[in-house]
Formats: C-alpha cells, sequence, structure tokens
C-alpha cells in the first residue's frame, strides 16, 4: 500500500508465476471514473466452448510492450541526433528504484517505510 503526499492510497500487487502470459495491468479508481491498462490478450478474438472461455496471450514483454520500446528508442535516437534531453531521466529512474526498495524494505520489515527515509547503500 502506498500513501500519497496528497493522502491518496494506492495498492500494489505483483506475482511472478503468471502461466498463462506475461501479465502487466494497472488500474486507477477514483470518484470521476476508472483508468486501466495493460490488455494482456494478443488478439481480440474470444473462444466460448463446452471447456469454457479461452484467449490467446501474450507472452513475452517485447511483445505486450511494443509500442512502448518503439517510442523509446526512437526517442532516444531523436535524443542523439538532436541534442534534446531525454524527457525520462536518470533521476526518474532512481525515483522508481526509491519506490522498489521501500517495497521490499516494507515486506521485509512488515512494517511502513518512508521512502524518504531511505538510506543509500
Amino acid at each position: 500500500m502506498v500513501r500519497f503526499d496528497n493522502g491518496a492510497l494506492a495498492t500494489a500487487e505483483a506475482s511472478f508465476q503468471a502461466v498463462y502470459g506475461y501479465d502487466v495491468r494497472g488500474e486507477v479508481l477514483g470518484s470521476a471514473g476508472l483508468l486501466t491498462v495493460g490488455d494482456l490478450r494478443s488478439t481480440h478474438l474470444t473462444t466460448y466452448g463446452p471447456a469454457g472461455l479461452a484467449a490467446g496471450c501474450v507472452r513475452y514483454d517485447q511483445d505486450l510492450f511494443r509500442d512502448a520500446y518503439i517510442a523509446e528508442l526512437a526517442d532516444f535516437a531523436d535524443c542523439a541526433r538532436t541534442g534534446r534531453a531525454p524527457a525520462v531521466t536518470g533521476q526518474d529512474a532512481r525515483a522508481a528504484l526509491a519506490v522498489a526498495r521501500a517495497a521490499i524494505q516494507s515486506v521485509t520489515t512488515a512494517s511502513p517505510v518512508r521512502i524518504d527515509e531511505l538510506k543509500d547503500d
């Protein structure tokens, strides 16, 4: 569970045992509506039969995030060509790492961990 500075709460769950494919999804629910991302179906075809429902799923991150990876590489090439600074910086990566480290420490200690109180190792 994450509590943001504005008091909003978020929950995150992770499992690395999705035997049916590469499953990464996100959902934001608020008073004005719902946002979802991460349709892991490889096609919008769903089969209904005696055994139940069946749909093909993406198996690899390269399939699920194909468009994002292409855009990332195109942006990198544009930055190299024009000298423009990238929109996503090393500081952004450090912030994401801090969130991951806090989550790991929280699970390990079974207590809340403030990101701003993490020690650099």
